[in-house]
């Protein structure tokens, strides 16, 4: 009698194979549901136990911007184990944090808020990798040898009224980066001589600031109740750039990431064929999906995803991680807090996941973020 075989473990696939079955999914994240009714998996670079010398990361297409307990940082493929060291990042981030007020020695493990490519690695071996840093009042970009922190120069911080960046993308190789109040500039710079770059002379606007355009939003002026959050994304889709309003309802006395759910999406295209550019409304992605989220936003053809990803629509999530928001203490109740699936032709919104793997999520105690295995 032939002995009975347990079947596999999905777990136990070469990351080789997983690469490959990872390829032909429309992948949520540090968890991937590999079939139907199948558990929900961390690749191993993110498990606990290869995280102790890991202080954070963020993900970004098929990659994790990874941080060490000493700040160092490196891009890694979680599929393939590929490691990018960038040697020179934390020096620099570390020189921006000295010549801030505002933020302590703490930052270098944890100021990141967002990194993006200029191209993937598999066809760049030292792509521009562009990062932004403590809560987006500066940008780091870097290459394996080279790095620069710049910020918004006085006289603009003065012009726009701000000195934040809220997003970055790149864009045919040119970085971007968004205010608050919806100016997007181009970050010119020499990637030969990245460490020469000034503040003062690298932004040069593209499109004007509009002080109308605010974060939040009262109801009511006069008394108390309740408010609408507007969070702004930049996004590169099929050669052009994007600028995504996201609308949120929050509730009087609500904490950011507890009760706050979108209602709105509102989508934009940057016409730089005009001088002065300028944001043009647009209701369609033409044949694209767009996956949003506040560490890595992406635009993917539908048509080449697995059944189900639909063109004209986003595929959003939204986490707050730096407030003691109740998924940091007790039952991780709500994996994925204000999620869903924007349709932009209809303006309906739909559930991101099946109540089945909803309830597998549930009893994970892990974030979610968007993560792309790269095509063969």
């Amino acid at each position: 009698m032939a002995a009975k075989v347990s079947p596999s473990s999905w777990e136990e696939l070469p990351p080789v194979l997983l690469g490959r079955v990872l390829r032909c999914l429309p992948s949520l994240a540090d968890r991937v549901r590999v079939r139907a009714g199948a558990p929900v998996h961390c690749p191993s670079i993110l498990r606990k136990d290869a995280l102790t010398e890991v202080f954070g990361y963020l993900a970004f297409d098929n990659l994790a911007f990874l941080v060490d307990h000493d700040g160092n940082c490196s891009l890694t493929n979680p599929i393939t184990g590929e490691t990018l060291p960038l040697t020179k990042l934390a020096p620099a981030v570390r020189r921006a944090i000295d010549g801030s007020r505002a933020f302590g020695p703490a930052y270098i493990q944890k100021g990141y808020v967002k990194a993006v490519i200029s191209s993937p690695l598999d066809l760049v071996p030292d792509p521009l990798v562009a990062v932004l840093i403590l809560e987006g009042y500066s940008l780091a970009i870097s290459k394996q040898l080279d790095a620069v922190c710049i910020s918004m120069p006085p006289e603009l911080e003065k012009a726009t009224g701000s000195a934040m960046i809220d997003d970055i993308a790149f864009l045919h190789g040119k970085l971007y980066a968004l205010t608050p109040h919806e100016g997007l500039y181009l970050i010119e710079l020499d990637a030969s001589r990245l460490s020469e770059l000034k503040s003062s002379s690298c932004f040069r606007q593209c499109i004007a600031d509009d002080p109308k355009q605010q974060e939040i939003y009262s109801t009511n002026k006069h008394h108390p109740g309740p408010e609408y959050l507007v969070m702004r994304y930049l996004a590169e889709s099929n050669g052009r750039l994007l600028l995504i309003r996201r609308w949120m309802f929050i509730p009087q006395n609500a904490r950011l990431g507890d009760h706050d759910r979108t209602f709105q999406f509102e989508v934009f295209v940057a016409d730089l064929a005009t001088v002065p550019g300028r944001w043009t409304k647009v209701d369609s992605f033409g044949g694209q999906a767009l996956f949003l989220g506040s560490e890595c936003s992406k635009s993917v053809l539908a048509s080449q995803c697995a059944d189900g990803i639909e063109e004209d629509c986003i595929y959003f999530m939204h986490r707050v991680f730096d407030n003691p928001c109740r998924e940091h203490f007790g039952p991780c109740v709500d994996p994925l807090a204000d999620s869903g699936v924007y349709n932009m032709r209809n303006g309906e919104f739909k559930p991101l996941v099946l109540d089945a793997v909803m309830a597998e999520l549930k009893r994970k105690r892990q974030f979610l973020t968007w993560f792309f295995p790269a095509d063969e």
